[in-house]
């Protein structure tokens, strides 16, 4: 009988063993004395260690820690109290931190105890099909709708990453940083020319974090320069002539995001103080003596380049290194061209619904238009001309054209789109498909051949074409390199 019972449990524990090594998730097992006596291959796979290097070794010398007593797994066997749903680096890759998801619980026997486990969940397969259900949504959204998806908003924000239109690579690369940073509570650094949709970045991060908290933003350069540090830390009554009892916005924004816009108009004296409140990760409002925990998450965004700005000393560095924790900067929309007709479109939609519109598409023209402007005030200036175009275009038009152009934009887009047009409208009507596609092409690949000092390789990689491809659309359409020297 006795027998018996020793087998069955010598069975079930090799069961429970092979459950282990199969599922999803990482574990990791340490005895009452801190020595690791599980750690399957999910967590192998997770943290890039090999089973080796951690089998029968303290939990704190397997992740060289300093301190024993910094080992969690120590502090969770002394206090039996598990921690819950954290995100947290414990190995390191090539000196980069390796964030995972957990949970540590204590294992209890008879009151005392035994050991202590931490389940890690595998969030890398997770979080691509999360990628791409967001991608998927984003690129239907631009083609198809005009409404918000219906999506848990924070309060004080309206933008997820589904309302970031275009295709383009650059875009694709820029919400996939911005996903990866989103879970985690590091300070985020948006860079971008004025109207690239750092604020609509900003809380498409905040939002995919899928927490209830508050999205609190301000720009800087609105405030003027003897409030900032009031209206950032807060006050109490009697600081001054009219100060009244006051949280501040770090207080305000309580566990969630505080979004500082253009902080490269902030002082140099404000930045030390903005600095000295992240170092102590608390904030002293003017006029008070008590210190307040900082709680919510920094995001901030400068429409000038930080390398240029630290150079020239118009920021910090010791507060570059602080609020940089991640950087992601926007490229402009002349920088991503195919980004500008699927946003134009979307804006079309809309319009057609302000304003009981029904454009259905855009001349061969107007697109060549679009396509080759500056659009220095990017995302904006481009929705502003499009909404100026509906509102000139007839109730009775289905197709928006050039002459709907607002006269102050044909003098502000810039030198790659022309404000005089070669071939009119009249033109277009008089010619066929193919003659159209021909003009519109041999205009687009010149303009392209200008912009890249007539490099062919450049040229083809701009128009997305391959080398032999354009040298023989040129071909075809009689381009000369000769005649454009």
């Amino acid at each position: 009988m006795e027998q018996d019972k020793i087998k069955a449990l010598e069975e079930e524990n090799f069961c429970l063993k092979k459950i282990i090594e199969k599922v999803s998730e990482g574990v990791i097992l340490t005895d009452r004395n801190g020595v690791i006596t599980v750690y399957n291959p999910a967590k192998v796979k997770m943290e890039k260690i090999p089973s080796e290097n951690m089998l029968g070794r303290e939990v704190w010398q397997a992740y060289s820690y300093n301190d024993k007593e910094a080992s969690e797994h120590q502090k969770v066997l002394k206090t039996g109290k598990p921690v819950l749903d954290v995100c947290r680096p414990h190995a390191f890759l090539n000196g980069i931190p390796v964030y995972i998801y957990y949970s540590t619980f204590p294992v209890k026997y008879k009151g005392e105890v035994i050991g202590v486990f931490t389940v890690s969940r595998n969030e890398s397969s997770m979080r691509e099909l999360l990628f791409s259900t967001i991608e998927h949504k984003r690129l239907l959204k631009s083609k198809n709708a005009i409404e918000s998806e219906i999506i848990a908003k924070s309060k004080g924000t309206q933008f997820t990453f589904s309302d970031m239109v275009g295709s383009s690579e650059k875009l694709k690369r820029i919400i996939k940083e911005a996903q990866t940073v989103a879970p985690l509570s590091s300070p985020v650094l948006i860079s971008g020319e004025t109207g690239t949709g750092k604020e609509v970045l900003a809380q498409s991060i905040h939002n995919f974090r899928g927490k209830e908290e508050r999205f609190v933003a301000i720009n800087c350069a609105a405030i003027p320069e003897n409030l900032v540090e009031s209206v950032l830390f807060g006050t109490v009554k009697g600081a001054y002539t009219g100060a009244m009892d006051s949280v501040g916005l770090f207080r305000e924004a309580g566990s969630g995001t505080l979004f500082l816009d253009e902080i490269n108009s902030m002082s140099m004296d404000m930045q030390a103080k903005l600095l000295r409140a992240l170092q102590e990760n608390s904030v002293r409002p003017v006029g008070g003596k008590e210190e307040y925990p900082i709680k919510c998450r920094l995001i901030c965004a400068s429409n000038e380049k930080p390398a240029e700005l630290v150079s020239q000393k118009r920021l910090r560095p010791d507060l570059f290194y602080r609020i940089s924790g991640f950087c992601i900067e926007i490229p402009p929309l002349r920088e991503r061209r195919e980004d500008i007709i699927e946003m134009a479109r979307l804006y079309i939609k809309k319009y057609n619904h302000d304003f009981h519109k029904n454009i259905k598409e855009m001349s061969p023209e107007l697109i060549s238009w679009l396509y080759n402007g500056q659009w220095q005030g990017n995302c904006r200036e481009l929705q502003n001309v499009i909404q100026n175009m509906m509102v000139a275009a007839e109730d009775t038009d289905s197709v928006l054209k050039t002459k709907d152009i607002p006269g102050y934009a044909l003098n502000m887009i810039g030198s790659n789109s022309s404000s005089k047009v070669n071939v009119t409208e009249d033109d277009y009507d008089k010619m066929g498909i193919n003659e159209i596609l021909d003009n519109v092409q041999k205009r687009m690949i010149e303009r392209a051949l200008k912009r890249n000092n007539l490099n062919l390789t450049k040229s083809a990689m701009e128009l997305k074409i391959g080398r032999q491809n354009l040298t023989s659309r040129m071909k075809r359409l009689n381009i000369s390199i000769k005649n454009m020297q």
